[in-house]
């Protein structure tokens, strides 16, 4: 995964946090669906699971990216 290296600390906060709430969505919508159904779909569940997964990773290395270039401002 690459990111912009132009992009400002503002943006990539902006980033993290779009990809936490995008992650945060699925999480509510896996909550949502366990409570209606007594056995969920194993296939999906799984699907959804690697989702949050994949989206939090994001989050976290647009605000890792952040943070360094923040520390890399202070120098």
């Amino acid at each position: 995964m690459t990111f912009d290296p132009d992009a400002t600390v503002d943006e990539l906060l902006n980033r993290a946090a779009e990809w936490l709430q995008y992650a945060r969505g699925v999480t509510d919508l896996l909550v949502e669906s366990m409570q209606e159904t007594e056995l969920p779909d194993r296939q999906r569940m799984a699907l959804a699971l690697g989702a949050v997964s994949t989206l939090t990773a994001m989050g976290t290395r647009c605000a890792m990216q952040a943070h360094g270039r923040m520390q890399w401002d202070k120098a």
